[in-house]
Order: C-alpha cells, then sequence, then structure tokens
C-alpha cells in the first residue's frame, strides 16, 4: 500500500518544529508494513527541501522513500503533489490534518485519514468555546454525497466494478 502523509499538522506542529508524538506514531506503525511518501507544504519549511530533510532526519523520520514537495502553498498544492507521481504509482491513503484538504481529497478520489490532534487538551480551554463541538459540514456533505452517487451507480447492480 502507498501512504501519502502531510508533514504539517500530522508529524510536525504547525506552529513550531516540534515533533507531534502521536503522528510520529502512525508513521512508523505504517511505514512498518507500507510504503511511505511525504509531503511538504511549501511554506512549512521556507521552500527549501533541505531544511524539510533535516528536520525530518533528526526527529527520526527515515522510513519513507520520497518526499513530495508541492511548489505551491493553495489548499490544491497536495493534489498537484500527488499527481505529480509516476503514472502508475496508486496512492492507496492520504493522511492530513486539514479538514477543507480531506473534503478535496475526497472529492478528487483520494481514500483520506483526517488526523485531529488537539492543540487544547480540554475542549473548554479553547478560546472559542460555545459549549459544543463544531460541525464539519464540508466532510460530512462531501461523504454523504458520495454515499448518495454510490447508492444510485447502475453499475453496482449490472455487474462487477
Amino acid at each position: 500500500m502507498n501512504v501519502v502523509i502531510n508533514i504539517d499538522g500530522v508529524l510536525k506542529r504547525p506552529d513550531s518544529d516540534a515533533v507531534v508524538p502521536a503522528g510520529q506514531l502512525l508513521y512508523h506503525g505504517l511505514a512498518e508494513t507500507h510504503v511511505v511518501h511525504l509531503v511538504d507544504d511549501s511554506d512549512t519549511f521556507n521552500s527549501s527541501k533541505l531544511l524539510a530533510e533535516n528536520w525530518l532526519r533528526r526527529s527520526g523520520f527515515t522510513k519513507h522513500i520520497r518526499l513530495i514537495k508541492p511548489y505551491a502553498s493553495d489548499r490544491h498544492a497536495l493534489i498537484g503533489g500527488l499527481k505529480s507521481l509516476r503514472p502508475d504509482l496508486h496512492v492507496d491513503l492520504v493522511v492530513v490534518a486539514d479538514p477543507t484538504v480531506a473534503g478535496d481529497l475526497l472529492a478528487a478520489g483520494y481514500s483520506t485519514v483526517l488526523f485531529c490532534h488537539p492543540r487544547y487538551s480540554r475542549p473548554q480551554w479553547k478560546p472559542d468555546y460555545r459549549g459544543q463541538p463544531r460541525a464539519w459540514d464540508d466532510l460530512v456533505t462531501e461523504i454523504e454525497e458520495q454515499d448518495r452517487h454510490y447508492a444510485q451507480d447502475a453499475r453496482r447492480t449490472t455487474g462487477p466494478l
């Protein structure tokens, strides 16, 4: 299985060079039995592949086979980076920390894991806490839309997909 993991927010805290411990465990667990590719946002390490590679090495992330570095900073850069891989390389799973990007990846046909690492260990400590969790409307809408299309897809009953 080819797994793509976004560095920012999954392996590295977005606000510092600190490693996200749960992301580190996820990386090493996946790298044991799967082929791991990493994606670095263009602005995470000031567009320097060398800085990214040095941080990965210092932080113990050495089991991946490729560092993908899209040279755009918009939310669609990751999809462009995935499309830049070899045409015969099937990406089985993408791990990201941004729900908007996860929705874009789902819409583009990628199996996606949304990695949610809390900055605050209790929701009540968040400055915007309103007494209830925030809705993930974009993701829910995308999943429901795909479920609806799948349920209505006539190809499912006419033969093997």
